[in-house]
């Protein structure tokens, strides 16, 4: 629309000048035309005084049907002596000599009609003068096709300008938007995506090819740091294996002093081996290499097991778990990974819901999607920090010290959801428990159904 805008005024300044050009050259011819016929009436009055102008009236009637032009010729008390004019009229002083009025003229089919005149005059000798006009109706019917042609071309010039408009906004936003859409499937995850390159050498193409050029930076860094840390986990997780078992053996042999340092010890070996254990896992997951035991199970059966088996420790918060889970929710995918997954969201739900809480299980099938919602009415998380929760190692900083964890338990199961061509989103539960103050935390996933996948 800011094209059409600087178009349309563009083009109705240009238009706006051509009018007056053409105006002024029009008038212009018009004062020559009036001024070349006075000349000629004056030329013949200082030949053959009234006479001569008499004679050059006559033969023009005689040689002319339609006469451009009407004079008079007048004597000092403006008293007719020759011309088409019956009288010297009442005329309406412009600037620049210009003169207008209206008359009574006989028409060349002979009826009497009234024209509006432009005319000049000039005085003679003797007090005579002479006044030269021509019919305005040419003028302004001249003057209106040029105004209706201008016009006409502008609002076809807008028109065409709009549609101009709209096929290049078409075609760059269309081109912008593969661009965000790319880059909104990368933010999401898929660091392996890049921009379709076409042969043509314009600005969006050597834009893709730059934002190509760093996105396979970022995930070849990316990628190098997840190798660091991978390689850390499986070179550390045998010593330290042997060192925990070296541990479980000092325990029996040591002294009572020393066994409670020695548990202690072992604890904290666990703890490590447990750290390591998931990042290979979560490294094997995002590899996709677990898709070979993908199967076709009984969704609602896994998250019913997994809810009975919670079902004790919510007790022991005296946390009221809901639940409301479809029957038979088919889905292609590994059991055990799933089964894994929603330990770990419903094990971080008990966790951080306080005591006489509640928290709500649904399973649904929509079509050919498959919807998971675990809600609590726990603290939640802030909405700055909900996309920061599936880094690795990353924990809200109200938690730590508080709750036990290594920061990986969400990066799982984000690497699961992935695994599955699903997708996970976090949001506040107040839709939920409307009557609780705190925010609360609602994981939501979207997975396709087994329809979908096979």
């Amino acid at each position: 629309m800011g094209y059409v805008a600087c178009l349309s005024i563009a083009v109705f300044i240009l238009l706006s000048l051509t009018y007056i050009i053409y105006s002024l050259d029009y008038f212009n011819s018009v004062n020559d035309s009036l001024e070349a016929e006075l000349d000629l009436i004056e030329v013949a009055y200082k030949q053959g005084g009234i006479e001569q102008v008499t004679k050059l009236y006559e033969a023009r009637e005689k040689n002319t049907q339609f006469a451009r032009f009407a004079f008079i010729l007048v004597d000092n008390n403006r008293q007719k002596l020759v011309g088409d004019l019956n009288h010297w009229p009442e005329f309406f002083t412009w600037s620049d000599g210009w003169y207008s009025f209206e008359m009574d003229f006989v028409d060349y089919s002979g009826e009497m009609l009234r024209y509006n005149f432009v005319a000049r005059t000039r005085d003679l000798d003797e007090g005579h003068s002479i006044m030269v006009a021509r019919v305005a109706d040419d003028i302004r019917q001249n003057i209106q096709l040029v105004s209706a042609t201008l016009f006409w071309s502008m609002v076809i010039m807008s028109v065409l300008g709009v549609i101009g408009a709209i096929i290049i906004s078409h075609l760059s936003l269309g081109r912008v938007e593969e661009i965000n859409q790319t880059i909104r499937t990368i933010i999401n995850g898929n660091l392996s995506d890049r921009i379709a390159v076409g042969q043509r050498e314009d600005d969006f193409e050597t834009l893709a090819i730059n934002l190509n050029a760093m996105f396979e930076r970022i995930e070849s860094s990316m990628n190098d740091v997840r190798q660091v840390t991978d390689n850390i986990a499986h070179d550390l997780r045998t010593p330290l294996t042997r060192v925990r078992n070296k541990l479980a053996t000092l325990q029996k042999s040591a002294e009572e002093d020393s066994k409670e340092v020695v548990r202690e010890i072992l604890t904290e070996a666990d703890g490590l081996l447990s750290t390591f254990s998931a990042l290979l896992r979560i490294s094997e997951v995002e590899s996709g290499s677990k898709k070979s035991n993908f199967v076709v199970f009984d969704l609602s059966k896994v998250l019913l097991d997994v809810t009975e088996l919670y079902e004790p420790l919510a007790q022991i918060k005296d946390i009221q778990m809901t639940t409301f889970i479809d029957s038979d929710i088919r889905l292609f995918g590994d059991k055990d990974l799933m089964f894994q997954t929603l330990t770990n969201l419903i094990d971080n739900s008990i966790k951080y819901t306080p005591e006489e809480g509640r928290i709500i299980v649904k399973a649904h099938q929509l079509g050919l999607k498959t919807r998971l919602v675990i809600a609590d009415d726990g603290p939640g998380v802030q909405k700055s920090k909900l996309t920061k929760v599936f880094q690795r190692f990353y924990r809200v900083e109200a938690s730590r010290g508080l709750q036990p964890g290594n920061g990986l338990g969400l990066s799982m199961v984000k690497a699961v959801v992935e695994l599955h061509s699903g997708f996970i989103t976090l949001t506040d539960s107040r839709r939920y428990f409307s009557d609780r103050e705190s925010l609360g935390l609602t994981v939501t996933i979207d997975m396709p159904a087994q329809e979908a996948l096979v």
